[in-house]
């Protein structure tokens, strides 16, 4: 078949079409898994995936430091088509965070987290820092403030005092005691309505679903839909990872329904106490919680938030087992301020330099959120010549900043002292970064944790508690060898919380016993205001525990 020359030029047009095309392709696909030049530095990428071969799975947080000794103080990663940026020094927090919080003040879009709580009703882990969030914000700015959580001391003192008790009585579920205590205290002060015990509705229903809520958003556990959005496409019986998701939104819809009515009815009814959503529910307009959704995903995320502050203290007390010299420190110190004859209480804190110094050094040691909730560009940024694109994902490495051998003195092991030579726990002869401040393991920017003062008074009662009342020992083997808690032993996520772990829990004496046995019975007129609704079988408990002691 003979071709005319009008056919060899279509034929060469059509050459140069296909040619066209598979070069352009070759180029997204070179430059999809690469980094721009003006980008900060980091690990060597490869065509199209960039990093995603290096780039961990789990601890992020450990392969991040290693990387930052690498590559500095700021690097990045390609993992395909998204660009991840990890700041390791205080100076890039404040630079960075805190002086474009405008820039910063987004989350990373999760599919996951966007089909369990929908509309960024989660003031956590809500992609933008829209009209919603910041009248969420306002409102729980409100409730979390130093004055107001100054005003709930006596009902912080009392829920600190049953858990002694508890720990006291069934030392063997401590660690649950802990969280139930943060769960029942976040419960009374927003929703007017504590839980007694484990098997408290309320409590129990959230120390089910909030597991499996941070669970799913944990790198790793589900699908990459994130990455690979065509993956929800995918018809649910053929995709569990759907199935799980919507049974998580379930538990939480009808646990924080149930609790919003609760509050509702308690008002139609002529019982309102002033709690947190009884107020909101007054000043909805006020600030800008248009709908019943708002009110009961405010709710929520305020009770979720409040599970950061079991897990740090089931740190502390990892630590009193692990470095008993460090209890009896602390232990000389609280029994030289408070005494023998009673508990202490919130003006003993203040006279406690090395208890709070444990603290502080709890918090470096083991952060319960060594990455952070990462940060997403809103628009681009240059800091000294250097990128952060819009959309890129920005994670504060505080481990490695907690950690970093610039500035502290043989870091990886547990030293209070430290910050009593130092506020923020230098070694001598350095000069800090000038840019470190208090409070830096709650974020910065915008969206920092509105609960700072939530979570540094829990840990300030709650540890003069322990380190006045009990001792601490490991627990043993079946040969009568003592095995230590691992202090390494957390969730793999972006939070780092720790796992259960027995330990060997009891009164330093008869004494101390019969106090804290007391000071419970005593908690009965703080509670009552915020056990109107509680069921007959946390009545019970109290009239068998608590009213006739």
């Amino acid at each position: 078949m003979a071709f005319s020359g009008s056919d060899y030029s279509n034929l060469k047009f059509l050459f140069a079409i296909a040619a066209a095309v598979f070069a352009y392709v070759f180029y997204c696909a070179a430059k999809c898994g690469s980094r721009s030049p003006n980008m900060p530095p980091g690990p060597p990428t490869l065509p199209l995936l960039g990093n995603l071969t290096v780039m961990p799975r789990k601890r992020l947080h450990l392969k991040f430091s290693e990387w930052a000794k690498v590559y500095g103080d700021v690097f990045s990663l390609k993992v395909l088509n998204q660009t991840i940026i990890v700041i390791n020094s205080p100076t890039l927090v404040r630079e960075l965070i805190d002086k474009r919080s405008a820039s910063t003040s987004n989350r990373p879009k999760s599919i996951l987290a966007d089909m369990i709580t929908p509309h960024n009703m989660n003031m956590g882990t809500g992609h933008l820092a829209n009209s919603t969030w910041k009248s969420m914000r306002k409102a729980s700015a409100q409730l979390l403030s130093n004055e107001n959580m100054r005003a709930l001391g006596d009902y912080q003192r009392a829920e600190a005092t049953q858990l002694m008790w508890e720990l006291a009585h069934v030392p063997e579920d401590w660690f649950s005691h802990m969280r139930r205590y943060t769960t029942s205290f976040a419960l009374g002060i927003i929703y007017g309505k504590r839980g007694p015990t484990l098997s408290s509705q309320d409590v129990a229903d959230f120390m089910d679903v909030h597991p499996k809520f941070i669970h799913a958003l944990e790198i790793g556990t589900m699908p990459p839909v994130d990455l690979f959005p065509v993956l929800t496409l995918v018809p649910e019986r053929w995709a569990s990872w759907k199935t799980i998701v919507k049974n998580i939104r379930h538990l939480h819809e009808t646990l924080y329904d149930r609790l919003l009515t609760t509050v509702e009815k308690r008002i139609a009814a002529g019982r309102g106490t002033d709690v947190f959503l009884e107020q909101m529910i007054a000043k909805a307009s006020v600030y800008g919680l248009d709908t019943r959704e708002h009110l009961m995903h405010l709710g929520g995320v305020l009770l979720e938030g409040s599970d950061t502050c079991s897990a740090a203290l089931q740190n502390a007390v990892y630590c009193l087992v692990n470095f008993p010299e460090v209890l009896k420190h602390a232990r000389e110190e609280v029994d030289r301020v408070v005494g023998m004859d009673r508990a202490p209480n919130w003006d003993d804190i203040p006279k406690l330099p090395y208890t709070l110094a444990f603290i502080e050094e709890c918090h470096r040691y083991r952060p319960v959120g060594p990455l952070g909730l990462p940060h997403s560009m809103v628009q681009d940024e240059i800091i000294d010549g250097i990128l952060y694109p819009k959309d890129a994902v920005v994670f504060m490495n505080l481990w490695g900043m907690l950690h970093d051998e610039r500035y502290f003195d043989r870091p990886d092991e547990f030293m209070p002292e430290r910050f009593l030579k130092h506020p923020f726990g230098i070694k001598e002869g350095v000069e800090d970064d000038p840019a470190r401040r208090p409070n830096m393991i709650f974020g910065g920017g915008r969206r920092v944790c509105p609960g700072i003062s939530f979570a540094k008074s829990s840990l300030e009662i709650n540890v003069a508690n322990l380190v006045w009342g009990f001792n601490f020992e490991p627990s043993k083997d079946i040969t009568g060898k003592e095995i230590l808690p691992s202090l390494d032993d957390y969730t793999t996520g972006v939070t780092a919380t720790p796992k259960p772990f027995p330990v060997k829990i009891t009164p330093r004496s008869a004494q101390h016993q019969e106090i804290i046995d007391k000071q419970f019975f005593a908690t009965s007129e703080v509670f009552s205001l915020y056990e109107q609704e509680i069921d007959q079988a946390d009545k019970s408990f109290n009239q068998s525990k608590r009213d006739i002691m």
